[in-house]
Formats: C-alpha cells, sequence, structure tokens
C-alpha cells in the first residue's frame, strides 16, 4: 500500500508530505485547492508523462517520492519478475523533474528506465481519473481483470508455463536442425577427410622408427660390407686387432714373471681380448643378419610420401593431423547422436505442444463462460452507480492462422503467453449507443465508476493493493453518491483507497 508522498517544487506545491493509512482515505477541496496536483503527482512516480511546466518556476526542479509497504506475495513476486527485490517488504519510486523536462526514475535508489517504471507502477496502484495511468484502459490488462473475476489466476500462469515450455521445446529442436544442417553442408567432404586419414592409420611417433628401418633397408649393402670389414680387422685376417693383442698379452706375461706387480694390467688385457672377440662376433653376426628387403622399402617410401602428404594437407605435424582425425571422427560420432536428440526433441517439442493446447482451450473455455457473467454483474453495478442505461460487452476475439498451433473445431487459432484470445472490455454509456473501447469514454467520473464496479467484482482477488479514484463523484448526487460511497467503503477493506 502507498504509506507516504513526497512532493518538493512541484507545480504550485513547494513541499508536501502526505501520510495515508490503511481503507479508505479521502482527500477535499475547491476548485482550485491542489487535489489535481497532488493526482499528477502520483501519476508522474508511476511513470506518467513529464515535462518542464511541472516544475515550480522559483526552482531549478522538481522531484516525487513514493513509498509503499508490500505484503501480497503476487505483487512482491510480479516485481521481482522485473528486478525489483523488495527487502522487509520497503519499496521507494522517486522521480525527479529537471527545467529542461528531462526526468529521472529511481527505485529503491537504483536508476530505473521510465518504461520500466510503468510497469512497476500498474504493479503497485491503480489510477482512475483523467489521467493516462489507468489499468483499465489498456486493453492488454483486460485478460487479468477477467481472470481474476473467474478465478483463473493460476490456470492463466499454468498457460504461459507450458507456452515457455513449448516455446523453448521448439528453440531447441531448432538449435539442433541448424546443427544437424551445418554437418550435413561439410558432411562429404569430413567423410573423405577422414577416410583418408583412417586409410593409411598413422601412429603417434612413427615417423622417427619408419626412417630409421628405411635408411637400414636402403643402405643394406654398405651395412653387410662394412660389418664384415670391420670383422675381419679385428679378428680374421692376418695381423688383426685379435691377433696383435695375442702377442701383447705374451710378452705382458713375460714381465709379469719378473714383476708380478703387472697382474693387474695383465687381468685388464685379458677383458680387452675378450671384448675385441665378442665384438668382432657381434659384427659378424649383424652383417648376417641383414637382409635385402627392395619391396619392404617400396613399401615404407610409399608410406613416408603418404605420412607428407597428410601433414602438408592438415596442419604440417603428424599430430596435427591425428587431431584432425580426432575432431573428424567426434563429428561422425555428433552426427549419429544427432539423429536420436532430433528424435527425441520432435517429440518433446509434440508433447509441450499437446499440454500447452489442451490448457490453453480449458482457459479459453472459462473465460468465453465468465465474460457474460461478468458482463451481467457489471451492468447490476453500473446501475447502482447512476448508469442505469449502461451495456457492458466483454469482446474475446481469436485470430485464424493456418499456421496456428491450437486447434479448435477444425480450425487453427493464433495463440501466446496469455492464451488464444485478445479480450477488450466495451461499454456504452447511454442507450442507443454501439459498445465502444474504455478508452473513448470521455468522462473521468464514468471510467472511475466501471472501475469500482469492476474493483467491486474482482474483490479479494485483485494484484493491486492501492486504488486512487479522481473525480468519482463528478455529476452525482444523493441516492448515486451514496451508492459510490458504500462501493468504496467494502473496497477498501481490501485495499487502501484514495479519492
Amino acid at each position: 500500500m502507498l504509506t507516504r508522498l513526497y512532493i518538493k517544487d512541484f507545480a504550485l506545491i513547494e513541499e508536501a508530505v502526505i501520510e495515508f493509512g490503511p481503507g479508505l482515505n479521502v482527500i477535499t477541496g475547491e476548485t482550485g485547492a491542489g487535489k489535481s496536483i497532488l493526482i499528477g503527482a502520483l501519476n508522474s512516480i508511476l511513470g506518467g508523462p513529464v515535462n518542464a511546466d511541472l516544475v515550480r518556476k522559483e526552482a531549478s526542479s522538481c522531484a516525487v517520492e513514493g513509498f509503499f509497504e508490500l505484503d501480497d506475495q503476487g505483487q512482491i513476486a510480479r516485481l521481482a519478475d522485473l528486478g525489483i527485490l523488495l527487502e522487509d517488504g520497503q519499496l521507494i519510486v522517486r522521480r525527479e523533474i529537471r527545467g529542461q523536462g528531462r526526468s529521472r526514475a529511481f527505485v529503491n535508489g537504483q536508476g530505473q528506465p521510465i518504461k520500466q517504471l510503468k510497469q512497476i507502477g500498474s504493479i503497485l496502484v491503480d489510477l482512475h481519473g483523467q489521467h493516462e495511468h489507468q489499468s483499465l484502459l489498456d486493453p492488454k490488462l483486460h485478460a487479468r481483470f477477467l481472470d481474476a473475476f473467474a478465478g483463473l489466476d493460476d490456470q492463466r500462469r499454468l498457460v504461459g508455463q507450458h507456452w515457455r515450455a513449448y516455446r523453448d521445446s521448439v528453440a531447441h529442436l531448432d538449435r539442433l536442425r541448424a546443427e544437424r544442417d551445418a554437418l550435413a553442408a561439410e558432411d562429404e567432404l569430413c567423410a573423405f577427410q577422414l577416410e583418408e586419414i583412417r586409410r593409411l592409420a598413422p601412429q603417434p611417433g612413427e615417423e622417427a622408427e619408419l626412417e630409421r628401418e628405411l635408411q637400414v633397408l636402403e643402405n643394406a649393402e654398405t651395412l653387410s660390407e662394412g660389418s664384415l670389414q670391420l670383422y675381419d680387422l679385428l679378428y680374421q685376417r692376418e695381423g688383426a686387432v685379435y691377433e696383435a693383442l695375442g702377442q701383447v698379452r705374451r710378452q705382458l706375461d713375460r714381465l709379469r714373471e719378473i714383476d708380478p706387480a703387472l697382474g693387474p694390467q695383465a687381468a685388464a688385457l685379458e677383458e680387452l681380448i675378450y671384448e675385441v672377440e665378442d665384438l668382432a662376433g657381434q659384427l659378424r653376426d649383424y652383417a648376417r643378419g641383414i637382409e635385402m628387403h627392395p619391396r619392404r622399402a617400396d613399401e615404407l617410401r610409399e608410406r613416408r610420401d603418404g605420412l607428407r602428404a597428410l601433414k602438408k594437407k592438415y596442419g604440417g605435424t603428424l599430430d596435427a593431423v591425428l587431431e584432425r582425425a580426432r575432431e573428424l571422427a567426434a563429428r561422425e560420432d555428433r552426427a549419429d547422436r544427432l539423429r536420436d536428440e532430433l528424435a527425441q526433441a520432435a517429440e518433446h517439442r509434440d508433447q509441450t505442444l499437446a499440454e500447452f493446447a489442451a490448457c490453453c482451450l480449458a482457459l479459453s473455455a472459462a473465460r468465453q463462460q465468465a465474460s457474460a457473467t461478468l458482463s451481467r454483474a457489471l451492468v447490476a453495478t453500473l446501475g447502482e452507480l447512476g448508469m442505469a442505461k449502461a451495456q457492458f460487452y466483454i469482446e474475446l476475439a481469436t485470430t485464424e492462422d493456418p499456421e496456428g498451433i491450437v486447434q479448435r473445431d477444425g480450425r487453427r487459432y493464433a495463440a501466446g503467453e496469455h492464451g488464444m484470445e485478445h479480450i477488450a472490455f466495451h461499454i456504452s454509456a447511454n442507450a442507443g449507443q454501439p459498445p465502444r473501447p474504455l478508452a473513448r469514454i470521455a468522462s473521468g467520473g464514468e471510467i472511475s465508476r466501471v472501475m469500482l464496479a469492476l474493483k467491486e467484482a474482482v474483490a479479494g482477488r485483485d494484484l493491486v493493493s492501492t486504488l486512487v479514484f479522481d473525480e468519482i463523484d463528478a455529476g452525482i448526487s444523493g441516492r448515486i453518491a451514496a451508492a459510490v460511497g458504500r462501493k468504496l467503503q467494502a473496497l477498501s477493506a481490501a485495499h487502501t483507497t484514495n479519492v
């Protein structure tokens, strides 16, 4: 509820603080006393239009501040949807207007765009009279009034939940299809590349081993001949190293007979002779083991050339080739999994659509039934409020669409978050006049009485805690004025009502 309004340098008001209590608050005064200025100040913090003329002549700027205390969880949740989080239910809305007509808005000290301020204002206050901030004149909110009257708020929210679930499922399916199409666009090329790499099947680090083996095969004859020559030098020929070492051993043995201290040297020589003999044997065996494999060498050259071609094509190194192979394999696997995911996503889309359509049709049927009941109730109440000739009509317009997602009686209709109808209130205030949209009613008093009747119909289920009626007594007196007073008194049990 609105608890206080602070006004500084607004129009003719230098400074004022107005305190409001729960229930009915009445602001009275003669013409020109400033009642309309108070309404204009309130309208400014609800997102209404402002201009430089609202700044008091002696001032360079003006400010209006509204203090609200909220405990209704519905209001708090709707504010949270706009990013306004409350502490202890306290909310302060401030509007500053400069002499050039530019304005700024703040909610709990945080700057807010004016468009957002208007949304916040519609949650906090219903202002009815000559000002633009009237929820009754906004056809977008007429569905809320009808749903509140019929107790359909939960069902409307359920429609919204199913709509968002359906919309999300469609978006998910579209993303999967786009991914599938992107993969398919290069499917043939990627399949060729993966097959090309898989056909050669390169292995990490194989290049070094391949080059080593190829070098041996290409130089097999040289290696064989050279090894045998070394064997000959070490062991076979006359005067070979092994034979020379034998002569050394015999000479050293004679010397050791003279001086046994040469024993270690003799032992070292024996070890050396053994190693030369073993080395010679190894070289001989190596030479005998070398085989000439021209075909194997050709195979290795062909594979080397294949690896070089892959490296040139896919990144310059064998590691880059292997990484590309992993990418292509992952892509192939993703394409396989996409088929299953697409089928599941399409099934989920159909399921969410069926749930949305069923919920939407149920809401539509309930609205159709409730609209006639609400119209009769409003006509009866308007008669009590001095509008005996008034006729009220609730239009529930649907849009046929060949691509519509909701089907009824063999026809398809457009539908969305709030259902499948565009709901609009029409009224004929006098006999013989055709019903017209509420926005075309000229009298602020008539608009206020229509809202008074509507608020009575939805009493206890309204999401706005503060109601403001401007000029609701215009053109009425006596019995009708008393009836209006009783209605206001009754409304004050559930709202803070300012008149």
